[in-house]
């Protein structure tokens, strides 16, 4: 999750459908594997009379992973927030691993949160892999939900060959997962699974 894009109509689907999947099913945490990947340098404010920064306290208000906090006590969901920077993959998932066991009061919802989801191939830093994705489900316990962000893919059937990818990696049906999707952003799908318990 890069800053810069915190808090967009992708971000309502993504939240909504968490708030959602934890009213309905009475789960009271929400653990929110960010892929956190800082910015760095923001583009300047132009003017017809030269350039600025924009104020740093702008791009906190605006685009600080952590104000989903904010949303924890209207909605009654306890947010936790893993916003290691992601680098050293390998490094990155055992630490991940320690803190979804640390915090996992069965049920939780992990929400695993990478710029584009599921990696097509290759994997890059803003994808999440097939074997990274079954780690993380392993964890986890029965009863938990897990939760995984999917941008559109190059291709026709970018749905349907995310979701078959998902279902791969995790050696569950395709019954098994719900796929939750809106007009809002209509380049983006959430797919959740229930671990039996």
């Amino acid at each position: 999750m890069r800053d810069r894009w915190y808090g967009d109509d992708r971000d309502l689907v993504k939240w909504g459908a968490l708030i959602y999947i934890a009213q309905r099913a009475q789960i009271s945490t929400i653990l929110h594997v960010a892929f956190y990947r800082p910015s760095g340098d923001w583009p300047s404010l132009n003017s017809s009379r030269g350039r600025t920064a924009v104020p740093a306290e702008i791009i906190r208000h605006f685009r600080n992973l952590d104000n989903i906090q904010r949303l924890a006590k209207p909605s009654g969901t306890r947010i936790e927030v893993f916003k290691v920077p992601f680098a050293n993959r390998s490094a990155y998932f055992k630490r991940a691993h320690r803190w979804i066991s640390s915090l996992s009061e069965a049920p939780v919802i992990v929400f695993l949160d990478p710029d584009t989801g599921l990696a097509p191939q290759v994997a890059g830093p803003e994808h999440v892999t097939p074997d990274e994705l079954r780690s993380v489900y392993d964890v986890m316990r029965g009863g938990d939900v897990l939760v995984c962000y999917q941008h559109a893919r190059r291709q026709k059937d970018w749905r349907g060959e995310s979701r078959r990818a998902f279902t791969r990696a995790l050696d569950i049906t395709s019954r098994d997962v719900e796929v939750f999707d809106s007009a809002m952003a209509r380049d983006v799908v959430l797919f959740s699974v229930m671990k039996s318990v």
